[in-house]
């Protein structure tokens, strides 16, 4: 059966290569895959991508926390017009959020707020889902969306305890976990309680590569899939494709 990656930088150099015959590989083993983008570049990549490879390869684009906190106001601006003027070419606004991992900086951190709350407020306007980047930042970011009223959330690559996990489950998001559940004991527990109702996956391309090669590949989603459903005791293809329509359901595929 072919499998889904929710959430994948396959506009990366690491990829560059060889696309098309990579890309026809990916066509073989993965029935769609959404390509995140999550600075400036990557975000054009990506809905470059999407127009090119239609109905296979989707978009989302937005900025990573980092990014958006070191970007100009003017750079900001533009990239939220960005967005906006390639609504149609885009299942969802993201990757964004907060990053309380590699930023400590209080300055910084308030300023990832107010940027994240205005990407919330670009897709509510036009009308897409979110995919939230939320690395030791969990509850604030739960908070927020909450607070925003959103209806469509992803928590992509969710590494938070499992009362956080709980309380965005309460909300009806969307818990997408990445190829680290393969090695992550944490995760393991999380992905074992976690409702198949509103269970998602990703590798987070390049990133998080299982067998530790530097570059991860969309496909390896079957891997996570295996073991979570032995983790919850349950059959593969069955919570395969229960995933499958979660995609659907929240991107509007």
């Amino acid at each position: 059966m072919k499998t889904i990656d929710c959430h994948c930088h396959i506009q990366d150099a690491k990829y560059r290569d060889n696309f098309e015959e990579f890309a026809e590989e990916l066509k073989e083993k993965c029935l769609f895959v959404i390509v995140s983008g999550a600075n400036r570049q990557w975000n054009r990549d990506a809905v470059t991508l999407a127009k090119k490879y239609l109905d296979f390869i989707y978009a989302t684009i937005g900025l990573h926390p980092i990014d958006a906190s070191k970007t100009s106001k003017e750079e900001f601006e533009e990239e939220l017009k960005f967005i906006e003027k390639n609504k149609d070419n885009i299942v969802a606004v993201g990757e964004i959020g907060l990053d309380y991992h590699w930023e400590k900086d209080e300055q910084k951190i308030d300023l990832q707020k107010q940027r994240f709350i205005e990407f919330l407020n670009l897709a509510k306007k036009i009308n897409k889902p979110v995919v939230i980047h939320s690395w030791d930042a969990e509850e604030d970011c739960i908070d927020i969306l909450k607070q925003q009223n959103m209806e469509k959330v992803v928590m992509h690559c969710f590494s938070g305890k499992k009362h956080a996990m709980e309380k965005a489950l309460s909300y009806g998001d969307y818990i997408c976990f990445s190829t680290n559940v393969l090695f992550s004991k944490a995760l393991k527990k999380l992905a074992r309680d976690c409702p198949v109702e509103k269970m998602l996956i990703e590798t987070d391309s390049p990133y998080l590569d299982p067998n530790h090669t530097g570059k991860n590949l969309p496909w390896n989603t079957l891997l996570s899939v295996k073991k979570i459903a032995e983790l919850k005791k349950t059959d593969p293809d069955m919570l395969l494709n229960k995933i499958i329509e979660n995609a659907k359901e929240v991107f509007g595929i």
